[in-house]
């Protein structure tokens, strides 16, 4: 029983380690694009865009994990300078430990018109400032085993150094958009996060860090006909010894009825994680998304194929420019 609990503690302190030295991440990853590129920042169509994502994980499994992001975004700060600006926010919360993350991140981004108002080049940089805490009250020990059985209500005389640490970090982008129209544009980007690799153990172990992540994205949109356009999306990251590999895409089709514009459909695989399907509409400026995964691991016979629900809200506001019109003044003639 001892040696039971023992790998329990074990698993679930690797759990943790592997936690904090991975950073958040959504499904609906072309539906956060400041925690996918800095560069992204202002490569949309409007003046001002606020985005909200929430994530729900492993409810099946232990306590859920509860992920939330929240960014505000201004495009062309000064009038013709093509800098744009960008606040994020992130919050997760995982498992038993309740190992809290929350990170405050602007953004000041770049774009360059680089040939025939159709190929544009972004450049973002994002500094970051991050949050960590942990709760050792919930964690089981193995000195709670009394010799017979194991006792929760023993108390546990372990020392723990700190339950919170706080860092600053630096994140960078580049991104390359080729763009014709709404319905036919290419997006391109490659990033870097996580440049001053900050220590992420509450035990002082230096070997325990934030590792540089470095994405690739592509993702565009095709008109297919009058009706539908095609938005294919891949997503690539690597930080350290993880590997990230997520593709699929959506129809989009359009409503032309009132107040509803469009509508979504999206098939998306994460490699050797999950797959995940995924629906949205765009109503006025609002976009509403929804996904969920069916998760295709190791851990299916804990999750019983159940991975996680995500929702997110994208408000897109364009400020009112009046239509000057210019009359010719014609004399008046006897």
């Amino acid at each position: 029983m001892k040696n039971h609990i023992t790998y329990l503690l074990i698993i679930i302190l690797g759990i943790e380690i592997h936690i904090s030295a991975q950073d958040i991440h959504f499904s609906q990853f072309y539906n956060s694009p400041l925690n996918l590129n800095p560069a992204l920042s202002g490569m949309f169509e409007g003046d001002y865009r606020f985005i909200a994502n929430q994530r729900t994980q492993w409810r099946s499994v232990t306590k859920p994990y509860n992920t939330y992001g929240l960014s505000a975004e201004i495009k062309n700060i000064e009038k013709n300078t093509h800098i744009n600006g960008a606040l994020s926010m992130y919050y997760d919360r995982a498992g038993d430990s309740k190992l809290s993350t929350f990170i405050f991140a602007p953004v000041v981004s770049k774009l360059f018109n680089v040939k025939d108002s159709v190929h544009y080049l972004s450049v973002g940089v994002q500094p970051v400032f991050t949050q960590l805490s942990i709760n050792y009250s919930e964690l089981y020990f193995d000195e709670q085993y009394n010799g017979s059985y194991f006792d929760a209500s023993v108390p546990v005389t372990e020392s723990f150094q700190r339950n919170s640490r706080n860092y600053g970090n630096l994140n960078l982008g580049l991104a390359y958009r080729f763009f014709k129209g709404l319905r036919n544009n290419v997006t391109v980007g490659y990033s870097l996060f996580n440049l001053f690799k900050p220590k992420q153990s509450f035990f002082n172990e230096n070997d325990v860090r934030l590792f540089v992540r470095k994405m690739i994205y592509a993702g565009g949109v095709f008109k297919i006909n009058d009706d539908f356009d095609a938005l294919p999306q891949i997503s690539y990251a690597a930080q350290h010894n993880f590997r990230e590999f997520i593709f699929g895409g959506l129809a989009k089709y359009y409503l032309r009825s009132g107040a509803y514009k469009a509508a979504y459909f999206g098939v998306f695989y994460r490699n050797k994680d999950a797959g995940y399907l995924t629906a949205a509409i765009d109503y006025n400026q609002w976009h509403f998304a929804l996904s969920y995964d069916v998760n295709m691991s190791k851990l299916v016979p804990a999750s019983r194929s159940r991975g996680g629900l995500e929702i997110n809200v994208i408000y897109i506001f364009e400020k009112f420019k009046p239509v000057i019109k210019r009359f010719k003044y014609c004399p008046d003639f006897m």
